[in-house]
């Protein structure tokens, strides 16, 4: 049986797998805001040594992530910045790696990102 490749694109992740990348996205968030979100995830598309992550991010209470403090506290302030966290893992060896990041995108800013790095286009949904 020939199964159609949108079916067979979607792959579960495994536990240990969904921690490790997961634990990759806030080391990259922490760099970059200096904080450390808890993130709710709306999508984690997997194909191969492929993820594409979008999550909300909150703060260890649940509540939308503040911005204060940060580098990017102006923006938020401007409301040019939204609570999302969006990122392209690839695996490296047994690590998963962030190819590429959007942090509080307020557009589509991954549209490029399967052509951009040959990332299969079924995992971005």
């Amino acid at each position: 049986m020939i199964l159609p490749l949108a079916v067979a694109a979607a792959v579960e992740v495994a536990p240990a797998e969904r921690a490790a990348i997961l634990q990759t996205a806030h080391q990259a968030i922490a760099r970059r805001i200096g904080k450390t979100p808890k993130l709710l995830v709306r999508t984690l598309g997997h194909q191969g040594d492929w993820v594409f992550l979008v999550a909300t991010m909150q703060d260890q209470a649940g509540r939308p992530i503040s911005y204060a403090g940060t580098p990017l506290a102006s923006a938020e302030a401007q409301g040019m910045i939204s609570k999302e966290y969006v990122a392209l893992f690839r695996r490296s060896g047994k690590e998963w790696r962030v190819v590429e990041e959007a942090l509080g995108p307020t557009d589509v800013a991954w549209a490029d990102w399967a052509e951009k790095h040959g990332a299969p286009k079924a995992i971005f949904g």
